[in-house]
């Protein structure tokens, strides 16, 4: 099945982002995110890191293994440029070329109707995935909210768990509390920052009742 065709028939979308190489904690995100009975999982960028890569090929098996589907953040980016330059990372030829390949057919963004989820910026562009929507303030917020017509866009980088709302034009920043259940209403629109596998956070999307729920790895 195409990955457009089974975003569409998921109801429970599970999240994590920004493990930045740490192959514990996306098994614990499986494990997690399996139990609060996710049909699908989702990393949205940064599965790998530039400077902690000692398990490449593991973390990539664990992705693949557990049918994850992907989207590039900057230090995957920056992963497979290196390995594109010739760097193994002490690896062999096989596993290389399966990781860049890899790399290489992650997308930028995967967007299903009015969803929309990336590593950061949710536009196909190199810029796109280095510059955070979270810069303290709701100015960024707002451009995106003018710029696209996404209901709610999911996205990680910034690490911290966030909300963006967007309401009759007004934007807020507000902190997502452990747990805490986010009900989207019609009126509105959001952006949810999932906030960093690698300091113990994920979260499930629920498509029927437009819900977000920030959870905590379990320990």
């Amino acid at each position: 099945m195409a990955q457009e065709k089974l975003l569409e028939c998921s109801k429970r979308i599970g999240l994590l982002a920004d493990s930045h190489g740490n192959l514990e904690s996306i098994l614990k995100g499986v494990v997690c995110l399996n139990n609060a009975q996710s049909n699908i999982l989702i990393h949205l960028g940064d599965i790998f890191d530039s400077l902690r890569n000692d398990n490449l090929y593991e973390i990539f098996e664990t992705i693949d293994r557990n049918g994850f589907m992907t989207v590039k953040g900057n230090n995957d980016f920056q992963i497979e440029t290196m390995l594109n330059n010739g760097h193994f990372f002490d690896l062999p030829l096989i596993k290389k070329k399966k990781i860049i390949s890899f790399l290489k057919h992650m997308p930028m963004r995967l967007v299903d109707e009015n969803i929309c989820f990336t590593h950061s910026l949710p536009f196909n562009s190199v810029r796109s995935f280095y510059e955070p929507v979270d810069t303290g303030t709701t100015d960024r917020a707002l451009q995106l909210f003018n710029e696209t017509l996404y209901k709610v866009i999911f996205c990680g980088h910034s690490h911290s768990s966030v909300l963006f709302r967007w309401s009759s034009g007004n934007v807020t920043r507000e902190q997502i509390k452990p747990n805490e259940t986010i009900l989207f209403n019609s009126s509105e629109r959001y952006i949810i920052i999932v906030g960093s596998s690698d300091n113990g956070e994920c979260g499930v999307f629920d498509r029927d009742q437009m819900s977000y729920r920030r959870i905590y790895l379990h320990q």
